[in-house]
């Protein structure tokens, strides 16, 4: 994988006729980002970061931020809020490990958005673009508990696998 390939964003339709944006991640979303995060609630927050927390980490906010996207990537869903102003309502983000052609995925969706698609879009974005640069599967780690998100990459033909060693996880993988 030694290039990679752009993204061209696209635009999706919510069921009641408003409209929201995937696209790449840029440094100035950090403050939205931010938000996003804020508006999760603490059961939200649990399930996609398999702990309680109240404060996204700088360092976290650093890596999601500062790409290289020979390596990487992350999606943002977003789209004008009342006010004005773009919000960001979901994100999805891979990484692949040094000299490997496998990547891990995580995702995000507001919880006012979590039952529209937004996930699923992203998702599916993330896979397209994975796929084009080269990369051979994708895999993740979802807490048993999180139905939702089993629901969501079992629709998306991820295998889903029990740990034997490890009851509280499960993990997911697609040949890409």
């Amino acid at each position: 994988m030694n290039t990679s390939t752009p993204f061209t964003n696209k635009v999706y339709t919510l069921s009641d006729g408003s409209h929201y944006q995937v696209r790449p991640i840029q440094v100035n979303d950090r403050e939205r980002i931010i938000e996003l995060f804020n508006h999760l609630s603490p059961e939200s927050r649990y399930l996609r970061f398999a702990h309680a927390i109240s404060k996204l980490p700088d360092d976290f906010l650093d890596d999601i931020l500062h790409l290289d996207y020979k390596k990487e990537m992350a999606l943002l869903a977003a789209m004008t809020s009342h006010a004005g102003t773009e919000e960001i309502i979901g994100i999805a983000r891979y990484v692949t490990p040094p000299n490997q052609n496998a990547c891990e995925f995580s995702l995000s969706v507001s919880d006012s958005h979590t039952t529209q698609g937004v996930g699923t879009h992203l998702m599916r974005d993330l896979i397209a673009y994975a796929k084009k640069n080269g990369l051979q599967e994708m895999l993740g780690y979802v807490l048993s508990k999180n139905s939702r998100m089993l629901h969501l990459v079992s629709d998306l033909g991820f295998q889903i696998h029990s740990q034997d060693d490890e009851l509280d996880f499960k993990t997911v993988s697609l040949t890409l």
